[in-house]
């Protein structure tokens, strides 16, 4: 018997993500933010992973994007060790996307300083694949000042976005123009395999960037 997908309703009210309405936004204030996060950690970790479900040692999915520019990019990168998100443009919850996005800001001026360019990239790959085709995420990725040449961003057709959720244990749910989901963010060696795995947004940049050097 097939298992339904597990349901984010019951954290529905605080685990609110992004509208998928341009023009709507949503605030936070700081108690609902803490209560957020806190519940997003307990609710990822409370999830049992599946047999079907990449975890840390296992070979990243071999499967084709397209990056900002339209160019055909994928998770791993031969030369490089790629750190992977999931994010989407119109993501408005501060604690969220927004925050994925400061902490590869940060990576990436790590990376700059560090003199790492030719052994790590970052790559966000959108949970919006309708909405942020390539030209968006490229207006998207010089409105937040990404350097193409560290910082790449990714989409896809839905089919395969929704295959590396699953694959990834990233749990979305769009419900009233709303779109809900847990984060993950990955370390993948140049060989493809998955040296790390992060879930929730408590990760620290200098966590990962130790693995990097």
């Amino acid at each position: 018997m097939q298992k339904n997908k597990p349901s984010l309703a019951f954290i529905h009210p605080i685990l609110i993500q992004g509208s998928l309405i341009p023009t709507a936004g949503l605030r936070h204030n700081r108690i609902s933010r803490m209560l957020l996060a806190t519940l997003l950690s307990i609710f990822a970790a409370a999830v049992p992973a599946q047999a079907d479900t990449i975890r840390d040692g296992d070979s990243a999915p071999a499967i084709q994007l397209l990056d900002e520019q339209g160019n055909a990019t994928q998770l791993h990168s031969e030369e490089r060790a790629t750190v992977m998100t999931f994010i989407f443009t119109r993501c408005a919850a501060m604690e969220f996307c927004p925050k994925m996005n400061s902490k590869f800001n940060e990576l990436q001026a790590a990376i700059q300083k560090e003199g790492l360019k030719d052994r790590a990239r970052l790559l966000s790959i959108t949970l919006d694949p309708e909405f942020d085709r390539p030209e968006r995420l490229k207006e998207f990725s010089e409105a937040i000042q990404a350097d193409s040449a560290v910082w790449n961003f990714a989409t896809g057709s839905k089919e395969q976005i929704d295959s590396l959720t699953k694959d990834f244990r990233v749990f979305t749910e769009s419900k009233d123009g709303v779109l809900n989901h847990t984060l993950c963010t990955a370390l993948i060696r140049p060989d493809g395999s998955v040296e790390k795995i992060w879930r929730g947004n408590f990760w620290k940049p200098q966590e990962v960037l130790a693995r990097l050097r």
